[in-house]
């Protein structure tokens, strides 16, 4: 039945792109690519067109217009087996970002950041039996980020890369033979310190370091064949957003960024196989909205949402297309700005090749 992998495949390409869950993050670090058989290559694209906005602090309560930049996503990897229990697996994703710009004219008019993350994760699985599998391996990410909040005092920073490390390990329960598995993994928080330099109204110069510490997870994902054709899967994800702060050294309304509460994200899913060479799915999504101010940054919380996909199978190769559409949560930012009915679409391509 793995074939109904295939499937899922379609649905499970559009959460590359989950779009401001968790305020900064962009993917969900998925591992599936270890459970592949034998060697198998992958590359994903994803392109997302957020939409958000809302009404300054001001008596007028003047727009804000779009201040969320349309983006695009890069992940990938290569697994091959190493005997007939072992397996090894690169992947590379995008999993943190920020692109926000206010337009000019408005109270928030020049606010903007932008964050770049870039991770490599190297992992190993081990066959114990035919039932269960234990992984995992090291990551390294690098970051960068800058920023410009002209509203105090004309501040502005700029944070030079820097390449942290960390770890992930996990287990899976499976039955192949009903397409069934069910796999818990936990991934580290990963710390760097950047030079920074920061400025009030002139160019930043260097005032010090930066520390970014991006938070610990926890994702339990599962699949399980409900008969030949029939696929349905999901996950839920935890993420420690709680202790997730940016404090450049000299900005005066520390932190820059920060979260008050950790995120739970929910999907589900169904993949059908509709002939030799073509499968589809669909999925639903759910992060809660949660209570106190936003980053006028990023100034969403929670989302639902909508995504499916389709699988042509060539020979050895398979094409998935998928899109997602979000709705995001409503809130208030730390200056007393109102932002609602806010939206994102998400679409993706990915090709994979079986060795």
């Amino acid at each position: 039945m793995k074939q109904l992998t295939f499937a899922a495949a379609a649905a499970l390409l559009t959460s590359t792109a989950i779009v401001h869950a968790g305020g900064i993050e962009r993917t969900t670090q998925s591992v599936g690519m270890i459970f592949e058989e034998g060697s198998y290559a992958e590359f994903a694209l994803s392109f997302v067109a957020p939409s958000v906005s809302g009404v300054d602090p001001t008596p007028g309560q003047n727009p804000t217009g779009d201040m969320a930049n349309n983006y695009f996503g890069l992940s990938g990897g290569y697994k091959t087996d190493i005997g007939d229990k072992m397996a090894l697996a690169v992947i590379f994703d995008q999993p943190f970002g920020v692109d926000s710009e206010y337009p000019p004219g408005s109270y928030y008019g020049g606010v903007n950041a932008t964050l770049d993350a870039n991770a490599v994760t190297l992992l190993g699985s081990y066959d114990v039996s035919d039932r269960f599998v234990v992984y995992g391996g090291g990551v390294a990410q690098t970051i960068s980020a800058n920023a410009a909040v002209p509203i105090v005092a004309g501040y502005s920073t700029n944070l030079d890369g820097d390449t942290g490390f960390g770890y992930v390990a996990g287990a899976a329960f499976q039955i192949p033979e009903y397409a069934l598995r069910v796999a818990l993994t936990y991934r580290s928080e990963i710390s760097t310190d950047h030079v920074t330099s920061e400025g009030f109204g002139v160019p930043p110069a260097p005032t010090g370091s930066t520390n970014i510490t991006t938070p610990q997870s926890v994702n339990l994902e599962f699949q399980t064949g409900i008969n030949p054709k029939t696929l349905v899967f999901g996950s839920v994800r935890w993420v420690e957003w709680s202790q997730f702060s940016i404090a450049p050294p000299s900005y005066p309304l520390n932190p820059l960024v920060s979260y008050q509460d950790d995120r739970i994200g929910y999907s589900l899913g169904v993949g059908r196989k509709l002939s030799d060479t073509l499968s589809a799915a669909a999925t639903i999504g759910y992060e809660r909205t949660l209570p106190g101010a936003a980053s006028i940054l990023s100034p969403t919380s929670g989302y639902f949402s909508l995504g499916g996909g389709v699988t042509y199978s060539l020979g050895d190769a398979e094409i998935t297309a998928g899109l997602k559409y979000l709705w995001l949560g409503d809130v208030v930012d730390s200056n007393g700005g109102v932002f609602e009915n806010n939206t994102a679409l998400a679409a993706g391509i990915k090709v994979s090749i079986a060795m």
